[in-house]
């Protein structure tokens, strides 16, 4: 009786000793799979941007605004082109130039072929330095006097071209601006395909994948010849 005891008693043990295991086993496996939905839910706005957010190949609002050599230029004047169009502050030191060397680089990974398909143009988005002398001067400190249409007008005229691309520019007392990091693929029939947001990076790694992630994009949207 006392043998018979002892074994209930150990396989009573051992069943409580795998439940146990069991209950660890799956916690340990909960707590993986939540740390990777987190992780992969986090990671998602970044890849996405880098990759660039599909649009809904609405015709890309018209406007005419004047560039760094103080000439008129449209936005349906380049049909027939692809146009990356970003906002550029005139004045901005930080996360603009990250912008327009994304896009220059891009357009140049591309080939000369490719690249002459493709027109890149920046709206100022500074509405308290809107100079044809700021644009231009921006574009030559950055390299981009004849790589790039830099665009200006009046404040009005910009404030309106903000709304219809609903791109958020505020300013302060000071006159320093502060806007959405976006850039738009605009194909050759004049169409909104993709937006992208620059990241707030010098990393290389990071401007690496932007820049990848941008050309993937002008690739998708070039003209068909």
């Amino acid at each position: 009786m006392q043998h018979q005891a002892r074994t209930q008693k150990l396989a009573v043990a051992a069943l409580l000793a795998t439940s146990a295991l069991v209950i660890i086993g799956g916690a340990i496996w909960g707590v993986k799979l939540f740390i990777d939905h987190h992780e992969q839910t986090t990671a998602q706005p970044v890849d996405m941007a880098i990759g660039g957010f599909p649009m809904s190949g609405a015709l890309a609002p018209d406007f005419m605004l004047i560039d760094q050599f103080n000439h008129s230029l449209t936005l349906s004047s380049l049909r027939g082109h692809e146009v990356v169009l970003a906002f550029i502050d005139a004045r901005c030191k930080t996360l603009c130039p990250l912008t327009a060397n994304v896009m220059y680089n891009a357009k140049v990974q591309l080939g000369s072929t490719l690249a002459s398909q493709v027109d890149l143009v920046a709206v100022n988005a500074n509405p308290t330095a809107t100079s044809v002398a700021e644009t231009q001067s921006w574009s030559i400190a950055h390299g981009l006097l004849h790589q790039w249409s830099f665009l200006t007008g009046t404040p009005q005229q910009l404030q309106a071209i903000y709304h219809a691309y609903n791109v958020y520019v505020q300013t302060d007392a000071g006159g320093d601006a502060v806007h959405d990091p976006v850039t738009f693929i605009i194909d050759a029939q004049g169409h909104e395909r993709l937006y992208y947001e620059t990241l707030d990076s010098q990393n290389r790694v990071d401007l690496n994948d932007e820049e990848s992630g941008m050309v993937a994009g002008m690739r998708q949207w070039l003209p068909h010849t």
